[in-house]
Order: structure tokens, then C-alpha cells, then sequence
């Protein structure tokens, strides 16, 4: 997959980035962060330029982050007229508003690029509850910036270690999703926890 993706970019182009970007960032698993070092480090060698590589990877990123968020916003009343036959995923969906409005714009701008995996699930959960549109084309442009910017500087920097710096990021970037999944899901547990004692006290 990832050869097949670098060769298509070396083939086309910046144009290539935008579309892979955005189908990467609507959900389909494809190696992004992988191809924005090496853009970053094909830059360093003076073979393109780097505000081009920022403008059409940025370009990218928030068309990919917008399908998603759209896909969500607009099967939201076929979701909602469905999850009101079963109690528990209405109760789950309950559970995704609350947090979206808990987290809110900060959620969105962190899962551009400190929790990337999660970021095309937090685009369509976004939509799905409504969020404002405006306040998430915001929070995705910022923090889409610092991650099509990092990622291309990080790979002109080290650009005679990209495979190096490649695998290192992927880990990273998934050891700091399952940690912050970790925290909700311990979150959700001290919550019922709390609730289920509250109820106690009431019946007793």
C-alpha cells in the first residue's frame, strides 16, 4: 500500500497529495503521515516546493475532514429515526453528544494531529451531533495546519532518515490514540460508578 501511494505522488504530484490526503482524512486507511515526510524530505532536495506541498496538502485535509463531517450531518435524522427502536445505542449516542460538547473545539483540533487515527471518526461524529459547522472548519483548519506543516518540515529535516522517522511517528501516533481511548473509556467507568452509587444512597 505504501509503495503503491509513493508511487502515485511521484507520478502526479502535489495534486496526488491533495487526493490522498482527503481520502485518508475521510477514513480510508492509507499512509498519510508516510507521505508527507517524504514530500517533506523530496522538498528538502529542492524537487518541489514547500508552500505548494503546504497549500494542496492543506487543501486536502480539510476537504477530506468536510466529507466526513457532511456524511455525518446529513444522515443524522435517518440515525436518529433508526436508534430510537433500541434504548442502548440511543443511550450511545447520548454518550457521543456529551462528549463532543465536553471537548468541543479543542477535541477537533487535537485529533488533526496529536491523536490523528481518531480524527475521520471525531469528523463524522462532529456532524452526526450537530456540531456548528463554523466552529469545526475552524478548529480542523488550525489543526490541520500544524499537522500538514510539522509533518512536511519534520521530513525536510531529517530527510536521510524518513523510513526511520516514519516508523517512529506511527507508533507514536497510535500508542497516543490508545491512551487517550484508555482515559475516556476510565472516564466513562468512574461515571457509572458515581451514578450507580448516587442511586444507591437515593434507594437507601
Amino acid at each position: 500500500m505504501t509503495e503503491t501511494i509513493l508511487s502515485i505522488f511521484s507520478l502526479y504530484g502535489a495534486p496526488a497529495l491533495f487526493a490522498i490526503i482527503a481520502i485518508g482524512q475521510f477514513g480510508i486507511p492509507v499512509p498519510t503521515s508516510i507521505l508527507l515526510l517524504t514530500a517533506g524530505a523530496l522538498q528538502a532536495s529542492g524537487e518541489l516546493s514547500f508552500w505548494q506541498l503546504f497549500a494542496w496538502g492543506l487543501a486536502g485535509a480539510v476537504t477530506g475532514d468536510h466529507i466526513g463531517y457532511g456524511a455525518g450531518r446529513f444522515a443524522a435524522v435517518a440515525i436518529r429515526a433508526r436508534v430510537e427502536r433500541w434504548p442502548s445505542v440511543r443511550g450511545n449516542l447520548q454518550k457521543a453528544e456529551d462528549f463532543t460538547r465536553k471537548w468541543g473545539d479543542g477535541g477537533i483540533f487535537f485529533s488533526r494531529w496529536l491523536v490523528s487515527p481518531v480524527g475521520p471518526y471525531v469528523n463524522l461524529t462532529s456532524g452526526l451531533t450537530l456540531y456548528p459547522l463554523y466552529r469545526f472548519t475552524l478548529a480542523d483548519i488550525a489543526g490541520e495546519v500544524v499537522w500538514i506543516g510539522g509533518y512536511l518540515t519534520l521530513g525536510n529535516l531529517f530527510a536521510q532518515s524518513i523510513s526511520d522517522i516514519a516508523d517512529i511517528v506511527a507508533n507514536a501516533a497510535w500508542m497516543i490514540a490508545a491512551a487517550v481511548v484508555t482515559v475516556f473509556l476510565g472516564w466513562q467507568i468512574v461515571l457509572r460508578v458515581r451514578r450507580i452509587r448516587a442511586n444507591g444512597r437515593k434507594a437507601g
